[in-house]
């Protein structure tokens, strides 16, 4: 592009935003005139909750009016807002509203934004002194999660947030937003996080690591279900699931994902994996929320291993930790980095030494249980970005969520059945198995009928 055309451009910009100024007034009807006029008051009524916010030299924010401070999930709550213009000469100042519960899921946000008066009257109308009474009536999502959620208020012009310049009686939060009320949101119930079953190996079975896993200890464990997509919506997932072993020192981990372009470039250890095609397995083995393993697989079996002191914590020194005793194997169905055929599959094989995770008990028992998830990454030849698949859904977009992670449970052999004398085992006599109730005695037949009074079924 030349200097003549960046000039070209800029212009136009800067014309567009001069145009973007002026305001295209609407007429309002004659009732929603009334409406507004209604609305608008000299002096400020008496809220319910008051809170005299400042936004630097504009609006102060009186205070606020709600009908209640539980509501369901899928049902309405009513907030009035009394705002009060301190400005001479009004900005194009417009509100924002936002109902949040915990930060980072998504079904936990709401956006409310919207002009006072059912969008009737913008900010930039009102005169300095008047009052307006802005209703807001809010119907809450029907899969907004249970717990505590907060109205955010302020003002913004453009891509500019006004700042505030006094609290008044509230607080703002780390993004300078005005924190009116809190409301107890009771959701619907969450869905339960998934459980693998581990199969328990014994001491005569073995398992030679080629990522095939036909050996019999996989034939007896159990697949968890298809992988689902990570926002937990019904968004089409690569086809992707597990299964798990264990003795008394291991945990063992297959993974089948149904592939028809397996390929993968990187070669050193601790690179960059999941920027390509991989599977990724989380452990935080007692659930505490700290301390949590990141490890890795790519088709051409190239690992990544990682342990984090806490959340995200910075991932240098995360990634310069090396599992001991890790052991991993790839077996493909198909030919890798080979774009322009079809392949079928690729399928992971790992064993994890329980020695080296965080918060297992080791020796491995039956009746033990760790944290986990599990992701994969696809990328075929035909898609400009990669999609996903998770073993349980975090919801959010963040795959370190650790509250999201499903249950690796261990375990124990079934019981054979054993033969024992009877009334001692499983084998009862004829006799233990009769109704205990009075035998009547059976006398001796006094012999057959007379020929006249037997009965004959014949066919005429």
């Amino acid at each position: 592009m030349t200097h003549a055309h960046i000039f070209l451009v800029v212009l136009c910009t800067t014309a567009c935003m001069a145009a973007c100024q002026e305001h295209a007034e609407f007429a309002l009807t004659p009732a929603q005139q009334k409406k507004v006029d209604e609305h608008i008051f000299v002096e400020a009524p008496s809220p319910q909750n008051r809170l005299d916010v400042i936004i630097e030299d504009q609006v102060k924010l009186v205070g606020y009016d709600l009908d209640k401070t539980r509501v369901k999930a899928g049902e309405s709550f009513t907030i009035t807002y009394y705002l009060e213009a301190l400005a001479e000469q009004m900005a194009d100042n417009n509100m924002f509203v936002h109902f949040q519960g915990k930060r980072g899921n998504r079904n936990a946000w709401m956006n409310l934004d919207h002009n006072p008066v059912e969008g009737l009257l913008p900010l930039r109308k009102l005169k300095k002194g008047q009052v307006v009474k802005d209703t807001q009536k809010v119907l809450v999502k029907a899969d907004f999660p249970s717990g505590k959620a907060s109205i955010y208020w302020g003002l913004f012009r453009g891509n500019y947030r006004l700042k505030v310049s006094n609290v008044g009686t509230t607080k703002t939060d780390r993004e300078g937003r005005v924190v009116v009320a809190n409301l107890t949101v009771i959701g619907a119930k969450p869905k339960p996080k998934p459980v693998a079953r581990a199969a328990k190996m014994s001491a005569a079975e073995g398992i030679r690591l080629d990522g095939k896993l036909d050996e019999p200890v996989w034939k007896r464990a159990r697949w968890t279900a298809w992988w689902t997509h990570p926002s937990g919506k019904k968004t089409k997932a690569p086809k992707t699931r597990a299964k798990f072993a264990w003795d008394e020192d291991n945990l063992y981990v297959g993974v089948e994902s149904i592939d028809d372009d397996v390929w993968g470039t990187l070669t050193k250890r601790d690179s960059n994996t999941w920027e390509q095609e991989v599977i990724e397995l989380f452990i935080d083995a007692d659930g505490d929320k700290k301390d949590y393993l990141e490890l890795q697989v790519t088709p051409a079996n190239v690992v990544f291993d990682a342990k984090f002191s806490r959340h995200r914590s910075p991932l240098g020194p995360a990634r310069g930790w090396n599992m001991t005793g890790l052991k991993t194997a790839v077996h493909v169905d198909g030919t890798l980095n080979k774009r322009d055929d079809k392949d079928r599959r690729w399928t992971v094989e790992m064993l994890i030494p329980a020695a080296e995770v965080p918060g297992a008990k080791h020796p491995i028992d039956a009746g033990h249980s760790w944290k986990a998830n599990l992701f994969r990454f696809d990328w075929p030849k035909a898609q400009k970005r990669q999609s996903a698949a998770s073993f349980s859904p975090p919801i959010v977009p963040d795959f370190h969520s650790l509250d999201a992670f499903g249950t690796i449970k261990f375990q124990g052999k079934k019981p054979a059945i054993k033969l024992g004398k009877p009334g001692k085992g499983l084998i009862r006599t004829f006799k233990e198995t009769l109704p205990k109730r009075p035998i009547p005695t059976l006398r001796p037949s006094s012999g057959p009928p007379p020929k006249s009074t037997q009965k004959t079924n014949k066919t005429q």
